[in-house]
This record gives structure tokens, C-alpha cells and sequence, in this order.
């Protein structure tokens, strides 16, 4: 019989399955949903491939699902698997205050693997800072910035922190942990070539011109891409579209386009490209950038540090 859900009357037969699963396996089990992938699991770990591939035949012999197939080239997670990633990230979460030490964290000595998963221009910003402050403070600490494609409370279990606007995080509901780290609003770029494009840019002239715009993940709820996406309504004559903000900022300049991108990316695209930063002549929404975690995963070792190191990382940016 697979793993079902045992209660509080039936003591012994959560017994029964505990006796089942080797319960070191289950983190190993996470990572392996998390990145799909045997190898880049078994680097996680400092394991040998043939060790993970082991453990993955126990777990889907313990669950009697495949957990994770091959379909062409690509890696994909079964039914059963997906149903794990939530129950699973607050279980080895509990777990870890359970049988974690009173002890404070001690980043100079303690090694964590901290997951934010956001868009490239967040990660342009705040990865140089963090990595300069953790190499300083916390030598053993690794950074992974990945894609954000946090739809709901499950995705964003799946990673330690999710940052991007306030009115997507929103949407995640109230069963979140959440912060403040900086404003933002948009502007528009242009090449220093392109003198078609005034110093201040009204809606209509906008419009006129040839745009790139960014293209989300067509699996995003239009709800959703409309909160990511806040400028698109004025994106109407776009000629090439990319969803990632630094592969604008070149094809801006070579191809004399314009597009509405945050002010702190067009300030750092405008030291390494030959770009201009064109403000708007009309209103527009300013952008509040938040990090969001899931409740489950405040209490992991390192968690409450990291926040603090994301406060201060984002003060610098101000």
C-alpha cells in the first residue's frame, strides 16, 4: 500500500509507514522535485549520480509511483509528485525545528542553500550585493536565483523566497511571510542613436514607435501577467518580445526600438549599453517590490538571517 494520510487516531499506523520511508531520503526526495534532475541533486548533496539514482528506486518503491519520467528530453514530475512538493517542503520544515538546536545561526560558520526565485533584472541587482556580503559574512552560504514561476502557495514552497511586485505577491493570499524591500517605477529606453524619441515620451508618441516588450510564461493566469506586466496595455505596435529584461536592453540599442522597463534596470543597462533613459509624459503605476516565503519555511536555520541580509541588501539600493 503507498503512503496515504495517517490521523491522530491511528497512531500505529503512522508507526507503520514511518517504518516504510527512510526518512534521510526525504530531503534528497525535495531536491530531486525541486531541480528534476539526478545529477544536479546529487551536486546538491556532495553524492555520487548512482547514489541518488538508488535512493530515487526506494522512494518510488515507498510511494509505488515513478515520481519523476522522461518524456523526450526533458524531465517531468508525475501527478503524485506534484501533490508531494507542499506537504513535503513543511514537513522536512518542521522537521528542521524539531531537531534544530537552540543555538543562533552562525552564518560565518553554517552552511545553507537558500533558493529566490525572481526575474533577471532582480537578480542583477541583488545578487552582486548578497554575494559580496556573504562572502564577507558567510563563506558556506550558496546563492541559487532561479525563474520565478510562483502561481500559488504550492510553486512558492517549492523555493526558500519568492521577490517581485506587490500586486502579484498579493495574490498569493494571507498565508505568507512577506517584506518590504524597495520602489520602483517605469521608464522607457531608448539608443543614444535615436533621436526620434524625445527626452520625456507621452503616451501616443509611445505607441508610434517600435516597442519590445516582455513575454511571460504563457502558463501565467492573464491576471497574474497583468500584475508582472503593468505597462502592456500601452505595448501596441511591439516587433520583438523576450522575457528577459537584459536582452531588451540589446536589442534597444542596436534596432533604434524603445520599451518600458523598471528605473533600476534602465539605470544599469544604461552603464553597459549605449542607451538613454526617456521618462514618461504621462501617469503610470509605481512598482512596490516585495520578497514572499512560505509560512511553513520561516523557521528553517538561516531563514530569519537571510531576511535580514535581504533588508539590507535592498537599503543599498535605495
Amino acid at each position: 500500500m503507498a503512503m496515504g494520510r495517517a490521523t491522530a487516531a491511528d497512531p500505529r499506523d503512522l508507526v507503520a509507514q514511518l517504518h516504510r520511508v527512510k526518512l534521510d531520503t526525504l530531503p534528497v526526495l525535495h531536491e530531486l522535485l525541486r531541480t528534476r534532475s539526478v545529477t544536479r541533486t546529487a551536486r546538491s548533496f556532495g553524492m555520487t549520480q548512482p547514489g541518488v539514482s538508488r535512493i530515487l528506486r526506494q522512494l518510488r518503491e515507498t510511494f509505488e509511483d515513478q515520481l519523476l519520467v522522461t518524456i523526450g528530453r526533458e524531465a517531468q514530475l508525475t501527478s503524485r509528485a506534484e501533490a508531494l512538493i507542499g506537504p513535503l517542503h513543511r514537513a522536512l520544515s518542521e522537521i528542521g525545528l524539531l531537531l534544530d538546536s537552540a543555538d543562533p545561526f552562525d552564518p560565518a560558520s553554517e552552511a545553507v542553500h537558500v533558493v529566490i526565485a525572481t526575474a533577471d533584472y532582480v537578480s542583477l541587482l541583488l545578487a552582486p550585493l548578497l554575494a559580496e556580503i556573504c562572502a564577507a559574512e558567510a563563506p558556506h552560504v550558496v546563492l541559487e536565483f532561479t525563474e520565478a514561476r510562483a502561481r500559488n502557495l504550492d510553486d512558492l514552497a517549492r523555493v526558500d523566497f519568492m521577490i517581485g511586485p506587490r500586486a502579484f505577491g498579493e495574490r498569493l493570499g494571507k498565508r505568507v511571510g512577506s517584506m518590504s524591500l524597495w520602489r520602483d517605477d517605469i521608464v522607457c529606453i531608448a539608443g543614444e542613436r535615436n533621436r526620434d524619441v524625445p527626452a520625456r515620451i507621452t503616451a501616443e508618441q509611445f505607441q508610434r514607435a517600435r516597442q519590445v516588450g516582455m513575454k511571460s510564461d504563457p502558463r501565467v493566469p492573464p491576471d497574474i501577467r497583468a500584475a508582472l506586466q503593468p505597462t502592456s496595455p500601452l505595448e501596441t505596435s511591439l516587433v520583438c518580445t523576450t522575457a528577459n529584461f537584459l536582452v531588451i536592453g540589446a536589442i534597444v540599442e542596436q534596432a533604434d526600438c524603445v520599451a518600458l522597463v523598471p528605473r533600476k534596470v534602465a539605470r544599469e543597462l544604461t552603464r553597459s549599453r549605449r542607451l538613454r533613459l526617456v521618462e514618461l509624459a504621462y501617469p503610470h503605476r509605481r512598482l512596490m517590490i516585495d520578497a514572499y516565503w512560505s509560512l511553513a519555511a520561516s523557521g528553517k536555520r538561516g531563514h530569519a538571517w537571510f531576511r535580514d541580509l535581504l533588508a539590507r541588501a535592498a537599503k543599498r539600493l535605495e
